[in-house]
């Protein structure tokens, strides 16, 4: 190994970074863009995640689970899934103000039209 080498940038996880499940750091954490779930935790502190991030999605309702496998054997055809969470900004029933106001704008060019005309 070179002396001069530069350290590579590693992922931390939550339990490296010593993070307490709290509901302002699982919210930081997800606005962040982050993918939260339980096993980013201790085994003990799993029943105060799932609390927490209960809290959490009535709080934010964009918040949607998402289901990834982590584990898969093709021979028992057993598949281990986990239940992470993430934040969906678009979702039905929510318009973008952007697309909100491109409509407001051609619905007045609309009218300007046909004002004009008449």
């Amino acid at each position: 190994m070179r002396k001069n080498a530069r350290p590579q940038p590693t992922e931390t996880s939550a339990r490296e970074q010593g993070d307490s499940i709290t509901i302002a750091s699982l919210k930081a954490r997800l606005q962040a863009g982050e993918i939260v779930g339980a096993l980013d935790y201790p085994e003990a502190d799993r029943p105060l995640f799932w609390s927490a991030i209960t809290v959490v999605r009535d709080a934010l309702p964009c918040i949607r689970p998402v289901w990834r496998t982590i584990s898969e054997q093709y021979v028992n055809g057993l598949r281990t899934r986990q239940k992470l969470f993430k934040i969906f900004p678009r979702q039905q029933g929510v318009i973008d103000s952007a697309l909100a106001g491109l409509i407001a704008l051609a619905t007045v060019c609309a009218a300007m039209l046909i004002g004009g005309l008449l």
